[in-house]
């Protein structure tokens, strides 16, 4: 299905396929103020608001590309009457939708491509950057394939991003290499200190300033990236607190949806393995995340003492879960 976007409606999220909700919701939920109070001199917001212990919110972004476009099967049956198509997304309008959305830390996102890169100096041009609408996302599995993931690592963060999300986490070594291939090369790691001019005009930044900038936080205290560890499986639940104890590992997320599948049929087994990641964040002093999508799951979840959020769905309970979150934080 294609989707419309313009300046009255919210599409759906590039990763994801969300209810829609109208802007003037978003415009009313958004707020006056920046969506992070930072510390001084702190570009990334994500870190501002864990340095001063408050909880972290983050949302999938609009939709920068049409869905569906071209994904028909041979065995799909057309509609008697096939609905116009709808007109390309403008990412001038979904730029402007962006930046006018205040409340959640970071936007969460799959987006490398050219036409990310496009809509990320429509950002710009809206009066966004980094630091206001940082970007974070996944990489594979590190030790499934490391080549691919530090591929990944260095075209995520040339793009701009000021996260890496490590999915299947299982032990610490694997968020050791990570931190090399984060690091440039003349800070003892593999990144390549070429193809920074996007990553230093979303910061904001000169190329040598983002230099500066581009190290790991916290084991760089100036440092401006950060790395969530995702625990979604058996290996990773048995290496939990090896994997809590790493001093690199800023976040750690529960793959709740993942543990879903490793705990098929057994609902309180897949509990008992989110309150363990819970428990090893807790004894290591790490914030704990978790996907919450209403804000009954928000309340449930901050109750339990998880910190950092992703709200899978950009829609009306979403939305709404960010701010039973905000308030029950006290932000």
């Amino acid at each position: 299905m294609r989707v419309m976007f313009n300046s009255s409606t919210v599409a759906r999220v590039a990763t994801a396929a969300f209810v829609v909700l109208s802007l003037p919701v978003v415009a009313a939920m958004s707020g006056p103020s920046s969506a992070t109070p930072q510390a001084s001199g702190r570009l990334n917001p994500i870190i501002a608001a864990q340095e001063k212990g408050l909880p972290i919110f983050g949302i999938a972004h609009p939709a920068i590309v049409a869905r569906g476009a071209g994904r028909g099967g041979a065995a799909a049956t057309p509609p008697a009457t096939p609905p116009p198509p709808a007109p390309p997304i403008v990412l001038a309008d979904a730029a402007k939708e962006t930046v006018a959305y205040t409340r959640a830390d970071y936007l969460f996102t799959s987006g490398t491509s050219e036409t990310f890169l496009n809509y990320l100096k429509e950002i710009t041009a809206a009066g966004g950057s980094a630091r206001t609408h940082p970007f974070v996302a996944k990489i594979g599995i590190f030790h499934a394939n490391p080549e691919n993931s530090t591929s990944a690592i260095v075209r995520q963060l040339n793009a701009g991003h000021v996260s890496v999300n490590m999915e299947g986490v299982e032990s610490a070594q694997e968020v050791r290499d990570v931190v090399k291939a984060m690091r440039f090369v003349s800070a003892g790691g593999t990144r390549p200190e070429t193809g920074l001019e996007n990553a230093a005009a979303y910061w904001g930044l000169t190329i040598d300033q983002y230099k500066q900038k581009a190290d790991v936080w916290p084991l760089n205290k100036n440092g401006e990236l950060l790395i969530g560890a995702i625990v979604e499986s058996i290996e990773g639940l048995a290496k939990v607190r090896e994997i809590a104890a790493e001093p690199a590992v800023a976040q750690i997320f529960a793959g709740y949806g993942t543990l879903g599948g490793v705990f098929r049929g057994d609902p309180e087994g897949r509990e008992a393995a989110a309150a363990k990641i819970l428990a090893a964040c807790k004894e290591f002093k790490k914030p704990c995340g978790f996907p919450t999508n209403n804000p009954a799951e928000m309340e449930q979840r901050m109750k339990e003492g998880w910190s950092v959020f992703i709200m899978q769905r950009r829609d009306e309970a979403g939305l709404a879960a960010i701010e039973t979150g905000r308030k029950l934080g006290k932000r």
